[in-house]
C-alpha cells in the first residue's frame, strides 16, 4: 500500500527533499530538480519508489528516491501512465 497516510507521505517528501537540496538529481534522468516548481509542472519534485508498491515495495526511507513528475509518470505502472496521489507529488 503506497504511503498509508498523508502524514507519512509528507514526512517522506521532506526527508527526500533534503537530499535534493544537497544536490541529489532525479534518480531517473539524472538532471537537477528545482524544488520551487509545483505540481503539475513536468519538472516538479516527486518521490519515486525504487520497487513500486504494487510490486511489493515499501515506504521505507532507503527505498525512496527523488524524481521529476514527468520521469516518475513515464515510469509509472498505471494503465494510463499517471502518477497517483500517493506518489509523493504535490497536489
Amino acid at each position: 500500500m503506497p504511503f498509508a497516510t498523508s502524514t507519512i507521505r509528507e514526512r517522506a517528501r521532506r526527508r527526500v527533499a533534503v537530499r535534493v537540496r544537497a544536490g541529489e538529481p532525479c534518480a531517473l534522468c539524472r538532471e537537477p530538480i528545482d524544488l520551487s516548481l509545483r505540481y503539475p509542472d513536468p519538472l516538479s519534485f516527486t518521490v519515486d519508489h525504487v520497487v513500486p508498491t504494487n510490486r511489493g515495495g515499501t515506504d521505507d526511507y532507503e527505498q525512496l528516491r527523488p524524481a521529476h513528475f514527468r520521469c516518475n509518470r513515464t515510469r509509472s505502472d498505471g494503465p494510463d501512465g499517471t502518477v497517483g496521489r500517493n506518489s509523493g507529488a504535490l497536489g
